[in-house]
């Protein structure tokens, strides 16, 4: 699993450079996911107010996350963000919002805002077939209300509405008559990120998008991946308060996407965050 490995030796490359601050507390969201098919997430929150994003409905990760989140309290993401193994969903899903916490703290420390760095075009605004790697209802409805065409690649089906007309697959070998590819980071909860690449025959056409994907996208862009996105949360108290409410938390939060050319890189944001702790 080269992704994986490569992942874990990021981390330890992190691990040994900065002294991250603990994860303070974890935010789930009111409701069961799976109960209604909704897109909820939660939130890995350290103490310094970093927070990382995560995709809260595969499988039983909410019904496992009530019961065991809180063991996480006070430890250090890294150690958390190492339980991502794409195979213990739940385990992965905390894991991957451990990643994204920290990753939000490095960008901060090191000074770097990923929301001046403009997005590319055809994240936006794709022509052609467009593939969609797990069914994200507004997105894909916001195309078809384009006239584009669309498929879907959804390995739970009963997601699908099928008043949609969606041509639908669940493995993802239809990927590689498709222009442009759109893909949740839910895969990288269940480790197929790479499956998605090696489908698609041209990873430059793949976009990671969402939530999920809020953490450093320097292994991605080693697969080839066009862009990543995620999000920046501002306010951890006001999405704290939302998360409880059962409210919309967008306005808590701006959205970015990155490419290699508009992403300085891992190297460089050690060394910048590291000449700021002097």
């Amino acid at each position: 699993m080269p992704y994986l490995s490569n992942y874990r030796r990021l981390i330890n490359r992190i691990d040994n450079v900065l002294r991250l601050p603990p994860i303070d507390r974890i935010l789930l969201p009111l409701t069961d996911a799976a109960e209604d098919i909704k897109d909820n997430f939660g939130f890995v929150v350290l103490s310094d107010g970093s927070t990382g994003p995560f995709y809260s409905c595969l499988g039983d990760t909410l019904e496992w996350l009530r019961q065991n989140a809180h063991h996480s309290i006070g430890e250090s993401p890294s150690e958390i963000a190492r339980g991502l193994d794409g195979i213990d969903l739940p385990r992965s899903a905390l894991a991957l919002g451990a990643f994204n916490a920290l990753s939000q703290y490095l960008l901060k420390r090191a000074g770097f805002d990923p929301t001046t760095a403009g997005k590319p075009d055809d994240a936006d605004q794709p022509e052609g077939l467009v593939g969609i790697v797990g069914f994200f209802r507004p997105l894909v409805e916001r195309y078809l209300a384009r006239g584009t065409e669309v498929i879907v690649i959804e390995q739970q089906p009963e997601r699908v509405p099928p008043d949609l007309g969606l041509e639908l697959f669940t493995t993802p070998q239809a990927l590689a008559r498709c222009d442009t590819v759109l893909c949740t980071a839910s895969t990288l909860i269940n480790n197929s990120i790479e499956s998605i690449v090696q489908a698609a025959g041209n990873p430059a056409k793949i976009h990671l998008i969402g939530p999920s994907a809020s953490g450093l996208p320097d292994l991605l862009f080693d697969l080839g991946i066009r862009s990543s996105g995620g999000v920046i949360i501002d306010r951890p108290r006001d999405l704290e308060r939302a998360i409880a409410q059962g409210d919309s938390w967008g306005d808590c939060g701006r959205k970015y996407q990155l490419t290699r050319e508009s992403y300085p890189g891992l190297d460089s944001l050690l060394r910048t965050a590291c000449r700021e702790a002097v």
